[in-house]
């Protein structure tokens, strides 16, 4: 076969190949907003809604119910710390044994103070990430430290399962953070 018949042959591959894949749904809703940038999959009235990948700050792959994660799927956050299994509206179902930690990143196992079948008063959760400290209604609140799986961690006051107060986040690397934040963000 000649140099320019093997050209137009892959030229061709090319066409065919490229005219079978689906493009991006530009117009299809997710609902998780650190999941929008990129979606491919099936849509249903302007929501994501059957199969598909969504792809923003964090990644989602597997079934979607009406723009939100729902059924099988595999979940990857910026960091890299992932979780596949069952989803219902966003929400991964991780099992967790002792009282309910509202961060699902946090479920797996609870040791300490529970009410009404949810962390509250000082404990620790472990799952794919650490934090020990105190909870209020099965939220991060008051004083305490959250440690990442990459081992970078946040030490101070939490409201409503974020930082906010005066906190200090130490980084892998040995850099710092210290100040004062409000819902997760530093003020200075």
């Amino acid at each position: 076969m000649s140099f320019l018949n093997k050209i137009y042959l892959l030229g061709l591959i090319v066409i065919i190949t490229g005219c079978q894949t689906m493009p991006p749904h530009k117009n299809c809703y997710v609902a998780d907003f650190k999941l929008r940038g990129y979606y491919n999959g099936d849509c249903q009235n302007s929501k994501a809604h059957g199969n598909g990948i969504a792809i923003g700050k964090d990644k989602y792959e597997g079934e979607f119910v009406n723009g939100y994660a729902h059924g099988q799927g595999i979940f990857v956050w910026g960091d890299e710390a992932s979780f596949e299994g069952q989803f219902i509206n966003g929400v991964p179902q991780v099992p967790h044994v002792g009282c309910y930690v509202a961060d699902p990143r946090l479920r797996g196992k609870y040791n300490g103070e529970c009410r009404e079948g949810k962390a509250h008063g000082h404990g620790k959760a472990i799952g794919i990430d650490v934090y020990e400290g105190g909870f209020l209604n099965g939220n991060l609140n008051g004083n305490g430290t959250y440690i990442w799986y990459n081992k970078d961690r946040y030490i101070g006051q939490f409201k409503n399962g974020k930082a906010h107060g005066r906190g200090v986040m130490k980084f892998i690397d040995g850099t710092e953070k210290a100040g004062e934040w409000i819902n997760n963000q530093p003020t200075n």
